[in-house]
């Protein structure tokens, strides 16, 4: 079994958070804080789960093929409140 390196979140959440949101803008999707700091986390945790790291790039890039795959009515769907 390979091993996931897990890196400390609440040191990069808010940077993250920016980049998430900033990236989602340009494609007029608005998500509330909490369902922004969802999807910061996911994407935090894809990150590192392909071998990457929180830089601005890689959670951009992530950032960007959620857009690009129509996320949004599968993240609004697994959560729901």
């Amino acid at each position: 079994m390979e091993h996931v390196t897990d890196i400390d979140k609440k040191e990069y959440i808010d940077d993250c958070k920016e980049i998430v949101r900033t990236t989602i803008a340009l494609e007029k999707i608005e998500l509330t804080d909490h369902e922004l700091t969802l999807l910061t986390k996911e994407i935090m945790d894809t990150s590192l789960m392909m071998g990457g790291d929180y830089s601005k790039e890689n959670i951009r890039a992530i950032a960007v093929q959620y857009v690009r795959s129509d996320f949004l009515p599968r993240f609004k769907a697994a959560h729901r409140e």
